[in-house]
């Protein structure tokens, strides 16, 4: 018989050795259960220092241009490293809501620096891609995020992909609905609430596995993404290979 969760903090017992003992417990879970999506986390982190040193090969006058610089080493890097905390946490929820982050920050980045490499500083760029418009039914409307996924997916060939799973991430994980058709059918096919919708940490059960493989789907649909558009990004503005 499965375990029942411990979220108890037991009398005497501080509350970082109680995260600390949650996060141990289901770092033993994920190797033991899922270990290619612990894996694939692990990956994900490795990809933020190899594209981080892509920049730091350019130098620092550089940074200050590049708005991919920006993306690579103030969020790709901190944010691969929260998803992965956040999952010893049992806060899968989290997860998702950070990778979409990431990918929704990946495609406005290459955008900024593709259409506006004249600009000077990163910052300027994508105020300047935040404020392009479009027209729809006569009107003049600012552009969403939708549209520069579109753009995105169009500029490096990814049939849509990129799309979708900005699509998935959103309608799953981070719309309400999507979060609790998810706690619902949880608690009816497996009748347990997932850990993500308890008091974080929460330790794993085998009731969670479905949403941590799907995790795992997720981001390495992400790490295909980027990785094509690290490819392209190279090409385009002549960055040594690493």
């Amino acid at each position: 018989m499965e375990k029942e969760r411990n979220n108890n903090l037991s009398e005497g017992t501080k509350y970082p050795d109680f995260i600390v003992n949650v996060m141990r417990e289901n770092d033993d879970f994920l190797i033991k259960y899922a270990k290619e999506t612990n894996d694939e986390v692990s990956e994900l982190i490795n990809d933020s220092i190899d594209y981080m040193v892509i920049f730091v090969k350019k130098g620092e006058e550089n940074w200050a241009k590049s708005t991919m610089a920006f993306f690579t080493i103030h969020m790709f890097m901190p944010l691969s490293y929260a998803i992965y905390v956040d999952l010893l946490a049992g806060n899968i929820l989290v997860c998702f809501m950070e990778l979409r982050l990431m990918l929704e920050s990946l495609t406005k980045c290459y955008l900024a620096d593709l259409k506006y490499p004249d600009s000077t500083f990163f910052q300027e760029k994508l105020e300047l891609l935040e404020k392009e418009t479009k027209s729809k039914n006569g009107k003049t409307i600012s552009k969403r995020e939708y549209d520069f996924m579109k753009e995105f997916d169009k500029e490096l060939g990814f049939n849509e992909c990129s799309i979708k799973l900005w699509g998935k991430l959103s309608k799953d994980w981070v719309h309400t609905k999507g979060v609790m058709d998810k706690v619902v059918y949880q608690i009816a096919e497996k009748s347990n609430v997932p850990s993500w919708g308890l008091v974080i940490p929460c330790n794993f059960l085998k009731a969670d596995l479905e949403d941590i493989e799907e995790l795992h789907k997720r981001i390495s649909q992400f790490r295909n993404l980027l990785k094509i558009t690290m490819k392209n990004y190279k090409q385009e503005f002549s960055f040594e290979e690493i």
